[in-house]
């Protein structure tokens, strides 16, 4: 007999519906089947990648099916996916110890440590004073809120370091909602709004200064903060205002939209300890702020600041107390996954899947300016499911799939841009990105991996939709009304500024900084190197002082792009450095 549900209401995220036998055979055998017709078909066919990256891509597959299919703990899965990896030699035992001593490992523990004292002193309430201070329907707060959190990508270069901050202001936000079904909602709307809207701001991600440092390799101009913010704001505010709506329309029961948030404005000034408290919050905004200037990165300042936080003049609660706030499962969680990330890039199967992506294209489409842009932004959006860093993509793509790409003929430009902006949509699983992993792992989130996948598919198309067209109608003329050089391949009815040659991908040597600097230096050398068919005034433009410019000093592009990759402390090259 069939129990039946007792659940207050259909929106409750933690409802345990009752099951008919068969169903609940069915679910079991779909996933075990799945996973070993898989596991057959990525040790047979792909003759090209080694046993390494067969390994690795089976392991990630295993992976997915486990957090997407199974009823299993995403924590659970992804710490079986680690350990097998170790055991069957894709990584060393070391590296999965060292996983732990990363900045981002160092950012989380700190950060769990800061809200908590915020929490403890009343002063995470008190920050959210101006989004709360007149009462307003819900939709409006969804969209003042989101805009509130856009804004913070100009100020904050990271993705992660975002949700960090952010965090305590969610936590302080849930016992005012005025229903109990706007958790989940709330819970879906920071991440989402933070990873969409970084694309705005040069600072918002590392793999926009590693883009930038390509862009100048392909013999295009160097980008400013300024150009950036004309280049991706539009498309950053466009796919987060579109990402709100669908959470409201998608998770929001109709009759809650007009519904009211907020109280009446607090009259109380701070206390004394709440002024101390926010003077060292303050002091390591700062520090974020002008990493640059001191070199700290920003693990090493939310470290010294927690501790701070943990003496008595800032909190009044045990040092034991304070540390049970650490979600040590979601530390472990995003360890793991960065651990299986890097699996695949050391073992080269993201560059062999990345390369397959582009070799199966006909040759009748690889000549549509419109399908090569559909085609790369649709890879680089995928490409999370493999790869979590988004700087680690930015680091595979650019060079195995832009480059390529631009070597058919199109514009290298453009097509660095769209990999980069599409490396921004990473909300269809729990492990694509770390403030998804920090909000979702949650206990207060309430969002589950069914959830992501509801909200993926609508916001991926709008996310495909709005890179395609600006990537086709905007961005051919900021680039040209900009000056920025434009490299593309030469042609009898075509004549081009500049050929790019590419080695094939399946020679690609292994991703690392050199080699990416290795295969942009050389794209450049050759694309400047006079073709026989190209008119003189071609070769002249071809070989003028600004095509050449930066092409003398590749160590100095090297460390540029050291330098970018090191910005982000989520960046996986750097954890096994």
């Amino acid at each position: 007999m069939i129990a039946t549900e007792t659940a207050t209401s259909p929106f409750d995220p933690h409802v345990r519906r009752a099951v008919p036998e068969w169903r609940r055979t069915l679910l079991l055998l779909v996933p075990i089947l799945t996973a070993g017709v898989t596991v057959w078909c990525i040790w047979v066919f792909p003759e090209t990648l080694s046993p390494q990256g067969r390994i690795a891509l089976i392991i990630t597959a295993l992976a997915l099916i486990g957090w997407v299919a199974t009823p299993l703990p995403e924590s659970l899965v992804a710490l079986a996916s680690a350990v097998a990896l170790v055991l069957t030699g894709v990584i060393a035992e070391t590296q999965l110890y060292a996983i732990l001593g990363s900045d981002l490992v160092w950012l989380l523990l700190a950060a769990f440590i800061i809200a908590a004292v915020l929490k403890e002193c009343g002063l995470a309430e008190r920050m959210i004073l101006p989004l709360l201070s007149r009462q307003m329907h819900f939709v409006t707060f969804a969209f003042t809120l989101a805009t509130a959190i856009a804004l913070t990508a100009f100020l904050l270069p990271s993705t992660s370091g975002r949700a960090a901050l952010l965090l305590p202001v969610f936590l302080a936000l849930i016992p005012h909602l005025p229903d109990e079904r706007l958790r989940r909602p709330l819970a879906l709307l920071f991440p989402t709004v933070i990873l969409l809207s970084a694309g705005g701001s040069l600072i918002g991600a590392g793999a926009h200064l590693v883009a930038v440092e390509a862009i100048v390799a392909t013999g295009g101009d160097r980008l400013s903060y300024l150009d950036w913010l004309m280049l991706g704001a539009p498309l950053a505010f466009l796919a987060s205002a579109a990402g709100v709506l669908l959470i409201l329309v998608l998770f929001v029961p109709r009759a809650l939209w007009r519904e009211r948030i907020g109280w009446a404005r607090m009259r109380e000034p701070l206390t004394p300890r709440q002024w101390r408290v926010l003077c060292v919050v303050s002091i390591l905004v700062g520090l974020w702020l002008t990493e640059p200037l001191h070199g700290f990165g920003m693990a090493l300042v939310a470290v010294v600041g927690a501790m701070a936080l943990l003496t008595k003049p800032f909190t009044r609660s045990k040092t034991k107390e304070v540390f049970r706030a650490v979600d040590v499962e979601l530390i472990l969680y995003m360890a793991a996954t960065t651990l299986i990330a890097y699996s695949m890039t050391q073992s080269g199967a993201d560059r062999w899947l990345a390369g397959q992506a582009l070799a199966w294209l006909p040759a009748s489409l690889t000549a549509s300016k419109t399908a090569m842009v559909i085609v790369v932004a649709i890879v680089a959006m995928v490409a999370h499911i493999v790869i979590a860093s988004r700087s680690a993509r930015a680091a595979v793509l650019v060079p195995a799939v832009a480059l390529p790409v631009a070597g058919l003929g199109h514009e290298a430009t453009v097509m660095i841009l769209v990999v980069v902006m599409g490396s921004g949509f990473c909300q269809s699983l729990m492990a694509g990105a770390k403030p998804v992993a920090i909000f979702g792992m949650r206990e207060e989130g309430g969002f589950t991996q069914a959830d992501l996948a509801r909200l993926a598919l609508p916001l991926g198309m709008a996310k495909l939709t709005l890179l395609v067209g600006i990537a086709l109608f905007v961005w051919p003329h900021q680039i040209a009304g900009a000056g920025t050089e434009r490299m593309v391949l030469a042609q009898d009815d075509k004549p081009a500024m500049a050929v790019i040659h590419l080695p094939p991908l399946t020679l690609l040597p292994p991703i690392t900084t050199s080699n990416i600097v290795e295969t942009i230096a050389a794209t450049k050398t050759k694309a400047q190197e006079p073709a026989a068919n190209v008119k003189p005034e071609i070769r002249r433009e071809a070989s003028s002082p600004r095509t050449k410019r930066d092409t003398s000093n590749r160590n100095n592009i090297e460390k540029s792009i050291d330098r970018a990759i090191r910005d982000i402390g989520a960046d996986i090259r750097n954890i096994f450095r």
